[in-house]
């Protein structure tokens, strides 16, 4: 699925690593402080956001963490970045090519939680494919998906989760948009999305949860058997619970999770789905977030 760039990304967990790197500081943005107190909404119009639409293609290179702003804004502004950036973003994606790369740097392995040559080694393998047979093979299987107009996930001992795609059309991430690539993925429909769903791992705000059930009700998550992931979705806009997506990964090169949502969304044999904002890709939802989570499962189609 998309990310959104260094400036609304999915929000990936990272996890400690056993052999931490050397402190690094991420670039302060040189973003005029006065300009961001009093930013407003309409500061930035859409014939604004149009500017940014008409290139015909876009390369956006992750070579290091988002850019901090070295200072504290009231939540309201922040709000509005936050919005800004996501507009900017959308509009980006309408461009005649839009692509997205991350290289192997030290910063991105910092930002990853994997130790630096670990992070070196995944990314080597997972970028080392032959980007033909993956397409091929992301192509046959979104021909086997696209006759379902309802999908069931079968996790754990006795959880279902039930996604309805009537209307919603499958997309293929195999080279020519996000960089590692290797998954389909589509938008389900908000409100139908309903069940349980499992997952041995579950990363969140920075944590590893373990034997993790999210209950969804009428497209939303609802709750869970933890309490502190039920009690992170409660304090969650409306927006940020919705299921936006449903994706499976197709890169035969990625063969374990490690926590890294970059990379563990695209290993061949996992489902995922997302909460947030899926507008960009078909869907009907804004919001400021898009987290991934990444399992195993038993599939049913219905045509």
């Amino acid at each position: 699925m998309f990310t959104f760039g260094e400036k609304m990304r999915k929000r990936r967990p990272q996890t400690p690593s056993s052999h931490p790197l050397p402190p690094w500081e991420p670039p302060r943005s040189s973003c005029s402080r006065p300009a961001l107190f009093s930013a407003k909404e309409s500061s930035f119009n859409e014939r604004y956001f149009d500017l940014f639409s008409k290139f015909d293609a876009v390369l956006d290179v992750f070579a290091y963490q988002p850019v901090m702003l070295g200072y504290q804004i009231p939540n309201e502004q922040m709000d509005i970045y936050r919005r800004y950036m996501s507009q900017l973003f959308y509009r980006l994606t309408e461009c005649g090519r839009f692509t997205q790369i991350r290289i192997p740097t030290q910063a991105n392995a910092a930002e990853s939680g994997l130790d630096l040559q670990d992070y070196i080694q995944r990314m080597t393998l997972t970028y080392d494919i032959d980007y033909e047979m993956l397409h091929a093979a992301c192509r046959q299987k979104v021909e086997y998906l696209a006759g379902a107009w309802k999908v069931a996930l079968y996790t754990g001992t006795d959880c279902v989760l039930f996604l309805e795609l009537m209307g919603r059309t499958w997309h293929i991430d195999a080279g020519d948009g996000d960089l590692p690539c290797g998954e389909v993925y589509i938008a389900p429909v908000e409100s139908k999305t309903r069940g349980h769903v499992f997952f041995d791992t579950f990363y969140l705000e920075n944590r590893k949860y373990y034997h993790i059930i999210l209950q969804i009700s009428d497209g939303e998550v609802s709750g869970s058997n933890h309490p502190d992931v039920a009690a992170y979705f409660a304090g969650q806009p409306r927006e940020n619970r919705v299921v936006c997506e449903l994706g499976f990964g197709m890169n035969p090169n990625i063969t374990s999770l490690c926590g890294y949502t970059v990379l563990d969304e695209k290993m061949a044999g996992t489902f995922h789905i997302a909460v947030g904002a899926n507008h960009m890709f078909g869907g009907t939802n804004k919001a400021s977030d898009h987290i991934d989570f990444v399992g195993y499962a038993r599939m049913e189609t219905m045509t």
